[in-house]
């Protein structure tokens, strides 16, 4: 059972022997009520290759297009098959939720608990009174005993005109307006009041510890910070693939800066835009993508995969992060089958 403890985890995550903790991070696997076959043997092989400590699901875990999960037991039939190679190899996982979780009819607070049922599933359902599932902070112990990182994940919910009635703004409400970000969407993002949990629980964290701990924040769709670093690619220090503009909301929670004034958080990982796998640092703080790992929805084979982050005891306040290919593990076999093949 979760308790309020700021420390609780239901598996204890602790470095190797070496002082090192690997995190891959995997998102928009879209799997589904008759998904493809390819995509569990792919995490497998990724996993294999390079076995992380920790895999994290950025989500959209479940359903796109042609997939869907409508039932608590349909999805446990669908994560049974996904997590296969993760429970075999007896990894901790855990997943934040991306905007098409709960797209038909199963919602995330529902869906929760069937995810925490499983045996190496480290995620937590969080606070209730921050709206959406899944805002959760996951100690990493050090050889001594003592946390040296703290992994965060947070709940970007789905679409922002879904609070039109809570906020108290009319229907006809014009949220995007004719000059915006990106692709002027309707993407949600975090709210001010899961920032201000972060912050705070940053504080918490900070003072039992004695001093701050450095870590990484999972959340699905992008802060608005992505779209300075994918239009301004010198300063930003950008790497890596931009095949689609950055969809993120129209609004800022004011997360960054929370992220900012802390000094804490050293990266933010996001996933939603699949064939994009770039990242750059603003302001001291690495933000990134993780390409996609889906067969079911869109993707390019080339881009296929997740990152890892190897984070390091020995040198908490600096990391890797590079790009973990289906295609260079397992070649040809780990592309996206026609279905006349």
């Amino acid at each position: 059972m979760q308790t309020d403890d700021i420390f609780y985890s239901k598996i204890p995550l602790r470095c190797g022997e070496n002082g090192k903790f690997k995190v891959l991070v995997l998102s928009d696997a879209h799997a589904g009520v008759g998904f493809s076959a390819q995509l569990a043997p792919a995490i497998g092989a990724l996993i294999a290759h390079d076995r992380p400590d920790l895999v994290i699901f950025n989500g959209d875990t479940a359903g796109c297009g042609p997939v869907h999960v409508e039932t608590a037991d349909q999805l446990r039939a669908v994560l049974t098959a996904l997590t296969a190679p993760i429970e075999a190899a007896g990894i901790p996982w855990a997943h934040t939720f991306g905007n098409h979780d709960d797209n038909y009819g199963l919602e995330n607070a529902a869906a929760e608990p069937v995810y925490e049922r499983f045996p190496h599933c480290v995620s937590k359902a969080g606070p209730a009174a921050l709206g959406g599932t899944g805002n959760y902070m996951l100690p990493v112990f050090g050889r001594d005993g003592n946390v040296a990182f703290a992994l965060w994940g947070l709940d970007s919910h789905r679409d922002f005109r879904d609070n039109f009635g809570a906020f108290g703004l009319p229907e006809d409400t014009q949220y995007v307006l004719p000059v915006h970000f990106a692709e002027g969407r309707g993407y949600d993002t975090v709210r001010f009041r899961q920032a201000m949990w972060y912050y705070r629980t940053s504080e918490a964290l900070e003072q039992r510890c004695g001093k701050k701990v450095p870590g990484l924040m999972f959340m699905h769709i992008p802060l608005p910070e992505m779209w300075l670093v994918y239009n301004n690619r010198e300063e930003t220090g950008f790497t890596g693939n931009a095949r689609e503009t950055v969809a993120c909301s129209e609004l800022n929670s004011g997360l960054f800066m929370a992220c900012l004034e802390r000094g804490d958080v050293k990266a933010i990982v996001f996933g939603h835009d699949h064939i994009s796998d770039f990242k750059g640092s603003y302001c001291g703080i690495e933000l990134a993508y993780d390409a996609g790992i889906d067969y079911d929805c869109y993707q390019h084979d080339d881009l296929r995969g997740g990152r890892m982050y190897v984070l390091d005891e020995n040198d908490p306040w600096r990391f890797d992060s590079y790009l973990l290919r289906v295609r260079d593990v397992m070649g040809a076999a780990g592309d996206k089958r026609r279905q006349d093949q």
